[in-house]
């Protein structure tokens, strides 16, 4: 089973040749309302990538709340551990994308920013039913670091997605199994300047060089490279013409999140830790990003996330979509 605790948001999505200046007024091409937040897509991702899934998440008393919760009703996801909380509106994210399919988001937390580490203590069981936990840094960092000490005192597969970048403890590293940051959020937990391959590899060993068992970093259009004390490789990524990206990392990570779920379960027991290497997780890994790679050429954050049987024809896919 994966548990994802985190955001959900209603995404405000506005489609522009690109994205205005400082000062600056464009037109825009469309409006659209999606279903989004990090949590809940990703949540969407595992489940559709075949995953027993549960997301714990907040929503506000209000209409946006109320269509988060019925648009995750069409999809298998327990969402027994959505709360709705008075008084607060649910998040929003307002999107910007590009003609080339990148986008600009800022993220108005809302109910998200209720977390405690007390309610996060409230669904212990949960957690310790879980094969793997997906975390994300939309809900209160406090709330996160404790999910995370359940997961490590519970012996429960702990993955944390940085995003939004945030700068994180010392003792946060050695906690967690996995890493998930992109290309941005490297940067900014590292403290380094990339630039390029020996950048990104610098960079994660800084992070590694903490605690940290393993690392995956997103870097789009680049491929993936995956890191731990041992090995590291470089995953290429699939090129196609890019519709609208603002779901390819959540979907990434879903995906991901769902696979290490399978391997667990063929070891036949939950396991943490030094589960696995990353040259365990390069079928993971790709797979993965076959399912991001269809995720950008749809709009939407929800909306794009394929099924299992659709990454399953990948390859069928790939040879009418690529470029």
């Amino acid at each position: 089973m994966v548990t994802i605790i985190g955001s959900l948001n209603m995404d405000l999505v506005v489609t522009a040749d690109r994205a205005p200046q400082e000062g600056e007024t464009v037109q825009g091409s469309s409006f659209s309302q999606f279903p989004g937040g990090k949590g809940a897509n990703q949540a969407v991702a595992a489940a559709r990538s075949g995953a027993k899934t549960v997301l714990a998440g907040r929503i506000g008393d209000d209409s946006f709340g109320e269509a988060l919760v019925r648009s995750l009703a069409r999809d298998p996801i327990d969402t027994s551990a959505i709360e709705r909380i008075a008084g607060v509106p649910t998040g929003t994210a307002a999107i910007t994308v590009d003609s080339r399919g990148h986008n600009r988001i800022v993220v108005v937390p809302g109910a998200n920013g209720a977390w405690t580490a007390s309610h996060v203590e409230a669904i212990r069981s949960l957690i310790a039913q879980s094969n793997v936990l997906l975390l994300q840094l939309e809900i209160p960092l406090e709330a996160v670091a404790r999910a995370v000490t359940i997961a490590r005192e519970e012996n429960v597969f702990c993955m944390v997605n940085p995003a939004p970048a945030l700068p994180l403890p010392a003792d946060f590293y050695p906690s967690i199994d996995l890493l998930t940051p992109n290309e941005n959020e490297l940067g900014l937990l590292s403290g380094i300047t990339l630039g390029g391959p020996r950048g990104w590899r610098n960079a994660a060993r800084v992070l590694l060089n903490r605690g940290l068992p393993a690392i995956v970093v997103t870097l789009g259009e680049e491929g993936s490279l995956a890191m731990d004390d041992k090995s590291d490789m470089h995953l290429p990524a699939y090129p196609v013409k890019m519709v609208d990206s603002t779901a390819a990392g959540d979907c990434f990570n879903g995906t991901l999140a769902a696979e290490i779920d399978v391997m667990l379960e063929a070891r036949g027991k939950t396991c943490s830790r030094t589960a696995f290497t990353v040259m365990e997780l390069a079928p993971a890994i790709d797979r993965a990003t076959r399912a991001a790679t269809i995720s950008v050429t749809r709009r939407g954050a929800q909306p794009s996330i394929p099924w299992r049987e659709e990454i399953d024809r990948f390859e069928t896919w790939f040879e009418e979509h690529r470029l």
